[in-house]
């Protein structure tokens, strides 16, 4: 007769898991809480005390290759410039060691990773339209006030917009949205190529692709609008074969190169980039991408400071800030801009050889795995990491979340078709 205690402690961690995963598109200190609990269930669930569920593959390779990245990190307190920034990195990235136990030992029979996913579907277009009509409702907040005879704690009401995944950062919300349509992709393309999708459900499906669309446009991250382009042709392309899956992505690497090529030749933004006579007014521009760009360039003006063995974990924004200062940006100097870019930021932190094992891993990723478990970890990686070239997304918990909690599927997924 099965314990009780375990099947009670089973439902609640596999619970736990699908509201971690619906909880993405909203507040992060939620998804926080949310992730943390479901990994105290799982250690009450007691899998590692039993060797059957102990399965050491290669799909795991990769979690390891996070988690020694971890270590590096911590090595590199020795000599972190700011001993504060660097704790409050690796407390951030304390979820990636916790990934290792889970993907070594598993999680419960209980799991259903496909209704999972179609849960998290359905959070990701719920959160579209309450953030509309919340964002309608603080629009027309003046008006409603005006018109409407409201209860006195109602009409004292303010604005708390950064407390929401939204407003508070675009980037992080769009790349749940294009998370959520690779979820999308990888359940019905499966569908449609053995033939068991109608008009109804291909019609279904297609609206709310359509719904996850408006839902990034609306979210305003044009990182995350160029990333649904890359996706998308990668996804066109991972059914093709031979010649013919050649032939596309040699189309789509040239259109690519050209469209870079013409943006930084003919865009008036990167004609010039000097920085010795530019003003805070001239830095900040309502479009985001000059300033990144200004500060990426000021960066790697000095690179031997911290060439070899970097500044320390988390040490890039201290690194940056003596420099916003030289350069008297004082805007930059306030908000204690960091490197605004992963790969950057890491080989700020780390030196070099960090930032290639870094850069390897995100490459490299997709490899360890086969089947449509590479298919789905190809398509992740590229949205995740492609965002990484714009902001440090794991310097802050938005990212570490998002990035922890898509691991973790894709580590599950790799278990259960190394099981079939």
């Amino acid at each position: 007769m099965p314990n009780r205690y375990l099947q009670i402690v089973e439902k609640i961690n596999y619970f736990l898991f699908v509201v971690a995963i619906c909880m993405l598109p909203f507040p992060t200190r939620i998804s926080l809480y949310t992730w943390e609990l479901w990994f105290v269930s799982w250690l009450f669930e007691g899998r590692f005390l039993r060797k059957e569920n102990f399965q050491w593959q290669k799909g795991i390779i990769p979690i390891v290759l996070c988690v020694v990245w971890v270590l590096w990190e911590l090595i590199s307190c020795a000599w972190a410039i700011n001993k504060t920034d660097a704790t409050n990195m690796l407390v951030r990235h304390l979820s990636f060691v916790m990934i290792l136990p889970v993907a070594l030992w598993g999680v419960n029979s209980q799991y259903d990773l496909w209704k999972a996913a179609k849960w998290f579907i359905v959070s990701s277009i719920s959160s579209i339209f309450i953030y509309a009509i919340y964002l309608y409702i603080v629009q027309y907040w003046g008006y409603i006030q005006e018109h409407h005879s409201l209860p006195e704690f109602v009409s004292t009401w303010k604005y708390f917009g950064d407390n929401i995944s939204w407003t508070k950062h675009r980037l992080y919300y769009g790349t749940v949205l294009n998370l959520a349509i690779v979820t999308l992709l990888q359940i019905r393309i499966p569908l449609l190529s053995m033939h068991r999708g109608n008009r109804a459900k291909s019609l279904f499906f297609f609206l709310k692709l359509v719904i996850l669309v408006l839902g990034i446009i609306l979210s305003a991250s044009r990182a995350n609008m160029l990333t649904l382009l890359v996706i998308s042709a990668v996804a066109i392309i991972q059914p093709l074969r031979g010649r013919t899956r050649a032939l596309v992505t040699s189309l789509v690497g040239i259109m690519g190169i050209t469209m870079c090529a013409l943006l930084f030749t003919l865009h008036p933004r990167f004609e010039k980039l000097h920085i010795e006579h530019i003003t805070d007014r001239e830095t900040y521009q309502t479009h985001e991408i000059e300033p990144r760009i200004n500060i990426w360039f000021s960066a790697l003006q000095t690179p031997e400071d911290y060439l070899w063995y970097g500044v320390g974990a988390g040490g890039n924004s201290e690194y940056l800030k003596s420099m916003y200062a030289s350069l008297e940006w004082n805007y930059f100097y306030d908000r204690q801009y960091n490197a605004h870019n992963q790969y950057l930021g890491t080989f700020i932190n780390l030196g070099i050889f960090g930032a290639i094992f870094f850069l390897l891993i995100w490459l490299l990723y997709p490899i360890w795995y086969n089947g449509r478990v590479r298919q789905f970890a190809t398509l992740a990686m590229l949205t995740i990491g492609l965002n990484m070239l714009t902001e440090n997304m794991l310097d802050r918990i938005d990212g570490v979340i998002i990035t922890c909690v898509t691991l973790v599927t894709i580590a599950l997924l790799s278990r259960a078709q190394h099981a079939k």
